[in-house]
């Protein structure tokens, strides 16, 4: 759907965007500007869009079309917001203060907190004066309900107990919908990842490509009327490369190597999978049943390395991801010269010092979390990082990623309670544990 009244929000937005990054006017971007932008609206919203499009959008490429609603929608998420349609009804809101840029950005982000649920697990704490949310969370829609989810049902099978890809068939009755209503069955927290379904059918089936723990939604235009958990778990260790539109997996075999696991750069080339112009992403998943380990009593150590630092990866972008049940913490890292471009929970390098998170690659990069009470340490080779609050119940460990952009690899794992009671080691010095080895 194309609207000409949109223009003025679009212009909005652009705007927001060129403030946000701060690289001038876009009348004044280069072609490898837009190419940046491209990689960080991927980074963040999982879309990509192209450098015609950007510089369609923009106006520098002439084009007589209105940009597409998906488009539209991936630029909105890109500045924080849900969607084009909520960035255009908190502007609606914001009145007369949206006519300058800094008001426009504090008043359409105070009316989409009005909006936003409790979260389930999160972390607040203090760095350089800034209050980080370093937890993913589970949102709950706490608008005025229009339909009564009694009403409804929504269950779901796995074709395969563990492993990935992962076929899931969903259950569901949704006819107390009105025919005028739209149903969606969305695959976890992120909306984006919806489908559009029959009210008066019964069954529609997802793929999941990727390991993880995921809250599966029947939702009803923008109500969620019904949610479950659903739990896709890898077998041990699952090696892949993060391409589009289906990752490329490996065996664990792919990765042992003399005491820590990683996929050769060898390895990926003989894929046929490109490393240049932009590096893709490498992923060790290892999601699972890992027994009683929970969050408020929770020691998390490990040893990462960075083995790609050519052309467009140069800054040896890594991520470690600890999930638990409903909940993910993810530690973002790269060479000292790049904690501009990293993003900690709600933490922009952008705006705040994120130092901490900048190390080097040619030695081996050690990270621990530990949590116990109220409080999260985030340790950085020995030095702490983070001293964060915690307000949160309970909940399992599931697992672990590591994500590097080019290749990397991993020295060890190791899970323990804080009186050193040790819950799962993984010292790779054979093949890495499957499902009955955990």
């Amino acid at each position: 759907m194309r609207l000409e009244t949109d223009e003025k929000f679009v212009q909005k937005c652009l705007l927001l965007i060129e403030k946000e990054l701060g690289w001038g006017e876009a009348k004044d971007w280069s072609t490898r500007d837009f190419e940046a932008l491209g990689s960080r609206i991927m980074e963040k919203t999982h879309v990509q869009l192209s450098v015609v499009t950007l510089k369609r959008v923009w106006g520098r490429i002439r084009y007589e079309s209105k940009p597409t609603i998906t488009t539209l929608d991936t630029l909105a998420q890109y500045v924080g917001f849900e969607n084009w349609r909520a960035f255009k009804q908190a502007d609606r809101v914001s009145g007369t203060a949206a006519q300058t840029r800094p008001d426009i950005r504090s008043t359409i982000t105070k009316h989409n907190r009005r909006k936003k649920p409790v979260a389930v697990f999160a972390i607040a704490g203090v760095l350089v004066g800034a209050v980080a949310v370093i937890f993913y969370f589970t949102s709950f829609d706490t608008a005025k309900p229009n339909v009564d989810p009694a009403r409804f049902s929504f269950n779901s099978k796995k074709m395969v107990d563990v492993g990935v890809p992962n076929t899931v068939i969903f259950d569901y009755d949704a006819t107390a919908a009105k025919p005028s209503d739209s149903v969606f069955i969305q695959q976890s927290w992120d909306k984006r990842l919806s489908r559009h379904v029959a009210r008066d059918q019964r069954q529609h089936t997802s793929i999941y490509y990727y390991p993880g723990f995921f809250q599966a939604k029947l939702r009803v235009n923008d109500q969620i009327v019904r949610q479950h958990d659903l739990f896709i778990k890898s077998n041990g260790w699952l090696p892949l490369v993060d391409v589009s539109p289906v990752p490329v997996y490996f065996k664990p075999a792919d990765i042992i190597g003399n005491g820590s696991i990683g996929l050769s750069l060898d390895k990926i080339i003989s894929n046929n999978i490109e490393l240049q112009p932009k590096a893709p992403w490498v992923g060790y998943y290892n999601v699972g049943d890992f027994g009683d380990i929970l969050s408020d009593d929770f020691v998390f150590e490990t040893e990462v390395k960075n083995e790609y630092s050519e052309g467009s990866a140069a800054c040896q972008h890594t991520e470690v991801h600890v999930l638990f049940e409903g909940a993910a913490l993810v530690i973002p890292l790269s060479i000292p010269g790049c904690v501009s471009e990293l993003n900690f929970g709600d933490m922009s390098g952008k705006k705040l010092d994120l130092s901490p998170l900048g190390v080097d690659f040619n030695k081996w990069v050690n990270v621990k979390v530990s949590v116990q009470d109220s409080l999260v340490h985030l340790l950085i080779n020995g030095k702490q990082a983070f001293e964060l609050k915690v307000n949160l119940r309970p909940i399992r460990f599931a697992g672990v990623i590591f994500r590097f952009q080019g290749t990397g690899s991993v020295n060890f794992i190791r899970i323990s309670k804080q009186d050193g009671e040790v819950k799962y080691q993984d010292n790779f010095d054979q093949r890495p544990p499957g499902k009955d080895e955990i």
